[in-house]
């Protein structure tokens, strides 16, 4: 019976830790501008650096949020953000609203001495859903 709790047990955290992963990667791919930067700002708050891949697939997004908390920041501003506090280190130009792929740059190869991603990964297509809530 103790087996059968610590095995049941084992199970559901295991399943946990991967529905977290699959819904923080649903979330970044969502259309809602929202949930993207719920996803970003969870990513960034508890140092998910296996995510980082998946933070910088579509890093030069240019929708801009119309929340009050964000203040009209773009998504890619959000991400550059989540990047400097991932890595501590300051951007190498000021990061704006306008996507900068000097900036990225300095993310990516940030991102690739530390290990964390191979390479860049390709942006999905986002099929004018560029104004969508």
């Amino acid at each position: 019976m103790k087996y059968r709790l610590l095995i049941f047990s084992f199970a559901l955290f295991f399943c946990s830790c991967t529905t977290n992963e699959t819904t923080l990667i649903k979330m970044l791919n969502s259309k809602k501008k929202m949930e993207v930067i719920e996803a970003i700002n969870y990513i960034a708050d508890h140092h998910q650096t296996h995510m980082v891949k998946y933070l910088l697939a579509d890093a030069m997004d240019p929708r801009i949020t119309h929340d009050l908390r964000y203040k009209g920041m773009s998504i890619y501003k959000i991400k550059m953000g989540a990047m400097e506090r991932l890595t501590g280190v300051k951007s190498i130009k000021k990061v704006t609203r306008e996507p900068d792929s000097a900036v990225l740059k300095f993310y990516v190869d940030i991102a690739v001495k530390k290990g964390w991603i191979d390479k860049l990964p390709k942006a999905r297509n986002r099929d004018d859903d560029l104004g969508t809530e």
